[in-house]
């Protein structure tokens, strides 16, 4: 009887061999009748330790390891390419939200690049005007420097015009105003301001002839005091510059009085004559004519020279 043929297993690139060559039988004329291989446990022995029935059952076992094997392989292969492409889908996605912000920082960069570009066009029309204000503010300036002593000049003509408007008005502080009786509401309601500098006329300067005199207006200025004491300052407009001028020349017997009368100037004017008073005291009492201008009011004249501040 020929030898069996050679059997082989291939299994991940590992080749396993497995060669039985069956044994020569013993010809019959070897075995008796009565001999044990004839038996039924002489048979089951035999087929039990058959070089046959062991390959076949170690082919089982190592088909079955191999299939098992493959089996979860593939399991395993299959969830290393499922969580691969779960990743690869997630990371497509982050990918895309990068594109997408991406492209959003391009547009604000433009949008930011088209206002820096208008703002530069606009700073620079403000940077040229405003090179344009101040070249004519300069020339403006330059204008007004060499015309100061013009505008200086006119601005103390207005002045005087305004002294010349009030020459028939004189000032006089200290005269007390009349007490306020019961359920008088203030104090000029009831006081004749006129009756009272005709009396203070009369009784201190002695002008006899004070209720002679006409007068446009004569009225206190300022709000009233809740102590009269002195009173507020009389104002008093002649109607006649002579009497005017009668009044102020008895200024000197309020000497040494507590009561007041000078001229009504504006007060720039009057603060420019207050730098000179030292000047026209002094002169005065060296015996000298020392006087302010009636056309100029704060133009100190000593002897009839102008003396400048």
């Amino acid at each position: 009887m020929q030898p069996s043929a050679h059997r082989k297993i291939v299994w991940s690139s590992m080749e396993v061999s497995h060669v039985y060559v069956t044994p020569k039988r013993k010809s019959r004329s070897e075995t008796t009748p009565g001999s044990s291989e004839t038996s039924p446990e002489g048979k089951k022995l035999k087929h039990s330790y058959s070089p046959d029935s062991k390959n076949s059952d170690d082919e089982d076992q190592v088909m079955a390891a191999l299939n098992l094997t493959e089996g979860v392989t593939k399991k395993l292969e299959k969830e290393r390419l499922s969580n691969l492409d779960s990743k690869m889908e997630e990371l497509n996605k982050a990918v895309k939200g990068l594109q997408g912000k991406v492209s959003s920082l391009e547009i604000d960069f433009v949008s930011i690049k088209d206002k820096q570009k208008s703002l530069d066009e606009k700073f620079t029309h403000v940077e040229s005007n405003s090179q344009f204000v101040d070249s004519h503010i300069k020339e403006l300036q330059e204008r007004v420097e060499e015309r100061k002593d013009e505008i200086s000049g006119c601005h103390k003509q207005i002045l005087y015009l305004e002294a010349y408007s009030r020459r028939e008005n004189l000032k006089f502080e200290g005269i007390p105003e009349l007490p306020k009786s019961s359920g008088q509401q203030n104090a000029t309601s009831k006081e004749d301001t006129k009756e009272v500098l005709v009396d203070f006329m009369e009784n201190v300067l002695a002008i006899e002839d004070a209720k002679d005199m006409e007068f446009q207006r004569v009225h206190r200025i300022g709000k009233p005091k809740s102590d009269n004491g002195n009173g507020r300052t009389i104002i008093a407009r002649f109607l006649r510059f002579s009497d005017r001028e009668r009044v102020f020349k008895c200024g000197r017997k309020l000497k040494d009085t507590g009561y007041k009368m000078y001229e009504d100037i504006p007060k720039e004017l009057h603060d420019l004559r207050k730098t000179q008073m030292n000047k026209l005291k002094k002169a005065r009492q060296e015996g000298k004519r020392a006087n302010f201008s009636k056309s100029g009011p704060d133009k100190l004249y000593i002897d009839g020279k102008y003396v400048k501040m």
